[in-house]
């Protein structure tokens, strides 16, 4: 499927859009994804990586963009760097960040004005993420400071990980919209 195809596509049907999307290159992501996390991942974390990956794409994608060619060359970086960022997650010895121990650290002499900057995000993004409201602020928390997987928080609200997954994606995508209006140039992997 071409740039093209794709743009066309999503501007008759978003939905069946993406479903073709998805359809089309699941077994290349789970590829990707399989071989970066194989050898620290369990089943459920390549799947859920694989979900992370589709949700970056169809958060990312740009189809106002002057792209034009073959998807696959920026669905297989997507699903690359995607699967690096969740090995590095894996295989680091501590799985929970706990946000009251992140601003309470004494600031280092050479780093003040560096940990200033880095409280103020952590403020302000925590702010907003508890602006998107329920459940979605709860869902990004769980995921993304509690480490949890879409199959741990879909138990935790009685919804199925698929929906888990939905909301997240769409929570990130509200969350950098929110971002960018607060002045933070949100390029891939400044968060």
């Amino acid at each position: 499927m071409t740039d093209n195809e794709y743009r066309k596509m999503y501007d008759k049907d978003p939905h069946r859009a993406q479903t073709a999307l998805f359809d089309e290159y699941l077994n290349y992501v789970y590829a990707i994804v399989y071989n970066k996390l194989r050898s620290c991942g369990s089943r459920e974390d390549i799947e859920e990586c694989v979900g992370d990956v589709f949700s970056a794409v169809f958060i990312s994608y740009d189809r106002n963009g002057s792209f034009d060619g073959d998807l696959k060359g920026l669905i297989g970086t997507i699903a690359s760097r995607t699967a690096i960022q969740m090995y590095r997650k894996l295989v680091r010895h501590s799985d929970t960040v706990y946000i009251e121990n992140e601003t309470t650290e004494l600031a280092d002499t050479e780093n003040v004005e560096e940990n200033a900057e880095r409280s103020v995000l952590k403020n302000t993004l925590l702010r907003l993420v508890n602006s998107l409201g329920q459940p979605d602020s709860d869902i990004i928390i769980q995921k993304y400071y509690y480490n949890m997987n879409s199959n741990e928080i879909a138990e935790k609200h009685s919804m199925s990980p698929t929906s888990v997954r939905m909301r997240c994606s769409r929570a990130l995508k509200k969350l950098k919209e929110l971002l960018a209006t607060e002045g933070y140039d949100m390029k891939e992997g400044n968060i």
